[in-house]
């Protein structure tokens, strides 16, 4: 723990220290009338191509290059000190024209978006270790299916064993709608687990008025629920997850698209 602590300040006091010299090497070119915004731009469009490369190593795990943890640590540092560029390339004014706002603004986006998938990245993994037994996302609706079988099982094997239906209506008016439901997309979010207490309550509530057979088959119901829940929080987590990949990659797609137009407006008019 000390060790990637160790790491992460180094990490950090190395990008301000970059950022720093960058800053002074532009305070000083603006004083020599040097064009700055020329070289920070170019500048920024380097560290955007080399972000862009780290969700193509991903893709490419076959390739005997940096390993992608490595690329992560690199991809958040770059991205930080490309925030601090891009201040610097529009001298921390707003920019004007029919290219750099658009530009400007999805810039931001991405940067924003960004930071939220750090944030989901540092927080979402502990929250699901919690929940239980981590989970392949493409599995989980048929592991839904199997554990609404294994329920409608117990139930039935109740009735059938103590020719009593408390467990049935109990599933028909608490269980069913619960293993049924599908949790929210910003539910991992919102914290906390009140459907899944309400429901081990009830379950808990009902076990006065149950024979001894029928609680050992209620017990089997209780471990079932806790199933559903970690489910539920691997499935919400992971969705939350991919659904900022669907917002981020497409925003940086769009940014280099836009990038690409203003280079390309500034090599044309420049030679003018």
């Amino acid at each position: 723990m000390r060790a990637f602590f160790n790491r992460r300040l180094g990490y950090s006091l190395a990008t301000l220290a970059v950022a720093g010299g960058l800053t002074a090497a532009w305070m000083v070119g603006r004083i020599a009338l040097r064009p700055v915004a020329l070289y920070t731009g170019w500048l920024l469009l380097a560290l955007l191509l080399a972000l862009t490369f780290f969700n193509a190593r991903k893709k490419l795990p076959f390739f005997p290059l940096i390993s992608a943890s490595h690329w992560l640590q690199a991809h958040i540092y770059l991205g930080w000190l490309a925030c601090g560029v891009f201040a610097l390339h529009i001298s921390a004014r707003w920019p004007d024209g029919a290219i750099e706002i658009p530009l400007a603004l999805v810039f931001i986006l991405v940067a924003l978006s960004g930071v939220l998938g750090l944030w989901l990245s540092r927080w979402l993994p502990s929250r699901l270790t919690r929940s239980g037994e981590s989970l392949i996302y493409e599995r989980i609706p048929m592991l839904r299916h199997q554990l609404v079988t294994e329920v409608k099982q117990v139930v039935r094997g109740a009735e059938t064993e103590t020719q009593s239906t408390t467990l049935g209506d109990f599933y028909v008016r608490v269980l069913a709608g619960y293993f049924a439901h599908v949790p929210a997309w910003l539910a991992p979010l919102a914290g906390g687990d009140a459907e899944h207490h309400r429901v081990k309550l009830e379950l808990e509530a009902l076990r006065h008025y149950l024979s001894v057979r029928e609680i050992a088959l209620a017990d089997q119901l209780a471990e079932l629920i806790e199933a559903k829940r970690n489910l539920d929080n691997q499935f919400a987590g992971q969705r939350l997850l991919k659904l900022w990949l669907f917002g981020h990659i497409p925003l940086t797609f769009v940014l280099l698209v836009f990038t690409a137009g203003h280079v390309w407006l500034v090599l044309h008019y420049s030679h003018r």
